[in-house]
């Protein structure tokens, strides 16, 4: 798929009730994979203060919040974990 984008409409205008069971499940499950696979990246640069590592930092967790929301249990990295319980 060279060369395409992905139009992402706001939240807002796609509500999770219009979504069949298969496309909720579909939902979670590409979001655990993607947790999953970016957890050792996000753990990696955890202590750093740069505004690009803040920021993936904040939106990993807001991710696994909203998997946990889902009744979705992930394993958030150590790093992770201290850094946040120190802000």
């Amino acid at each position: 798929m060279s060369g395409s984008r992905a139009s992402l409409p706001s939240v807002n205008e796609t509500p999770l009730q219009t979504l069949t069971q298969r496309e909720l499940q579909a939902l979670r499950g590409a979001a655990v994979w993607y947790a999953k696979y970016h957890a050792g990246t996000v753990a990696a640069h955890a202590a750093e203060k740069v505004a690009y590592a803040v920021d993936e930092r904040e939106e990993y967790l807001d991710l696994v919040a909203a998997l946990h929301k889902l009744g979705v249990r992930i394993r958030v990295p150590d790093a992770l974990v201290e850094v946040a319980s120190a802000a």
